[in-house]
């Protein structure tokens, strides 16, 4: 190198003393630039080896956020795409979501109104060859380079479907695939509405209230509105899915931070009409971020109840500052705060980054007795980072054995031989009657006693007492698998939903969420 650092930091030092009149502050800062750029230089004139200058500029971003919070971080320009994609809510390409079970590239589902459902591929289909290309032992990142591509263009899958003795050839046409967060939205029972979602992107608001129209439609009286490890997202998103069952003025979030225009308060919008039913969220350790902002605001305006674990406390807000090779920064310029004055976010001081989260996964109940707060009814809410639910519900427990068959792949490759074997018969049999698969389909003991030998041949010994305790979990996940084959991904939550004892324990509370419904 060897001047390489010098123009772009000199440039970063000249615009901001010229924007700083030289205070005490700008030349303390122009200091420590100088001082960064000696220690750059030296490391590439003087090292024992040649040293990749990117990288180095990278560690060095990296380690000052680093020492600013876990949640102020840098975004390489390979990742920047990705996170795009993730939150702007669509890509280019064919739509489906896939599996590569034993190296071979299966289709779990095809995303409806996508291309690879406009031209008939099914969950199941196993994807053989690529333009030509056998796809054995192909890699997640080479499906999504040979599948995703600009709309227009075509690619050509040679398809291996159950049931069928011939292979399928497909010319598939690539189009914009939305991402949607709402992956599930179905009735519990007549006037019980479930919606579950999986981040806050920018489309969520709108996903939300088509939902909420499709249930009303149906005769959805209740709400159950499921966060459970939902990281987080655009704030703007959790505003407007939280006004939608609130009336005008209420506070629903505020942030407090140091730059100009960094604190602001965020109140519900003056309305005629808002959505008054009873409502009940689910949280849990993976709820973080605009999720904790949507369920503190619930909580703390007693407007519904809030059940299941303490969430994350994530209550930083990052601001994105994109830089000139298209990479980012996230930094850390405020904090969230509820409407009763709880600090969302989790203490961090004097913790590693491996302590911080794993603090999160193991403490799901505590409560900080000195940090109490009031909602606008008089309800005590406990403050010291993270939403506390208004009813601590855990999930089931399941056994190391449960845990083993799933981490190994048992499950799916079960799933795929059984489909294989079933498949087609069961899409006719049951296509046109989800209520009649949801009262009549089982899988037997004698079939789940195959599944059980499957985990044998991957050195996963057979433990009665665990197979007992979880066995009716195990058809249930297998039951799922079949509906996603059969109908797609929102049918399957459906049938997981009949064995999750936190919603049906939530239930339990609707006669208290309707008080709070019937005061607003």
């Amino acid at each position: 190198m060897k001047r390489k650092f010098i123009l772009p930091i000199m440039l970063i030092v000249v615009v901001v003393v010229a924007l700083a009149g030289f205070t005490d502050t700008a030349q303390n800062t122009y200091k420590n630039i100088i001082k960064l750029q000696k220690v750059l230089d030296l490391i590439s004139q003087t090292y024992v080896e040649d040293v990749d200058q990117g990288k180095l500029v990278d560690d060095a971003i990296i380690g000052a956020l680093k020492g600013l919070d876990p949640h102020s971080v840098y975004i390489p320009p390979k990742e920047m795409k990705t996170v795009r994609e993730e939150f702007q809510g669509n890509f280019e390409g064919i739509g489906i979501q896939f599996e590569i079970v034993n190296g071979v590239l299966t289709v779990v589902t095809p995303v409806p109104g996508t291309p690879s459902e406009r031209v008939g591929l099914l969950a199941g289909d196993k994807i053989i060859k690529i333009n030509n290309v056998a796809t054995k032992g192909i890699t997640n990142e080479e499906v999504f380079s040979k599948l995703r591509g600009p709309k227009g263009t075509s690619v050509h899958l040679t398809i291996e479907r159950p049931g069928m003795n011939d292979l399928l050839e497909f010319d598939v046409v690539r189009d914009k695939i939305p991402l949607y967060s709402v992956d599930a939205k179905f009735m519990l029972d007549n006037k019980t509405g479930y919606i579950r979602f999986n981040k806050f992107a920018e489309t969520t608001a709108d996903e939300i209230e088509q939902a909420l129209q499709e249930l009303e439609a149906k005769g959805m009286q209740q709400l159950i509105l499921d966060l459970r490890n939902n990281g987080g997202g655009y704030l703007d998103q959790a505003f407007a899915i939280t006004d939608k069952f609130l009336p005008g003025g209420k506070k629903i979030v505020y942030t407090l931070g140091r730059i100009p225009n960094s604190s602001k308060e965020y109140l519900s919008n003056s309305k005629p009409n808002y959505r008054k039913m009873p409502l009940i969220v689910l949280i849990n350790r993976g709820s973080a971020s605009a999720s904790e902002i949507v369920s503190g605001a619930i909580q703390d305006l007693d407007r519904g109840i809030v059940v299941g674990e303490r969430s994350f406390g994530k209550g930083l807000v990052q601001q994105q500052y994109e830089l000139n090779d298209g990479s980012a920064v996230r930094v850390t310029t405020a904090r969230y705060y509820t409407p009763s004055g709880r600090l969302i976010q989790r203490p961090y001081d004097g913790k590693s980054l491996e302590d911080y989260y794993a603090e999160a996964r193991l403490d799901t109940l505590h409560t900080d007795s000195t940090k109490v707060y009031y909602t606008g009814m008089g309800r005590k809410v406990f403050g010291g980072g993270g939403i506390v639910p208004d009813y601590h519900v855990d999930n089931d427990t399941i056994s190391a054995y449960y845990v083993k068959l799933l981490s190994r792949g048992v499950f799916r490759e079960f799933t795929n031989v059984y489909l294989e074997r079933k498949g087609p018969q069961l899409r006719d049999q049951f296509k046109s009657n989800m209520t009649k698969f949801l009262s009549s389909f089982e899988l037997s003991d004698s079939e789940l006693q195959e599944m059980v030998k499957m985990g044998d041949g991957k050195g996963i010994p057979f433990d009665e007492t665990s197979f007992q305790k979880d066995k009716t979990d195990m058809k249930n996940i297998i039951k799922a698998e079949v509906a996603r084959y059969i109908w797609g991904n929102n049918e399957a939550a459906l049938v997981r939903v009949q064995s999750d004892n936190v919603v049906s324990e939530s239930m339990k509370f609707f006669p208290e969420a309707k008080k709070f419904s019937d005061n607003r």
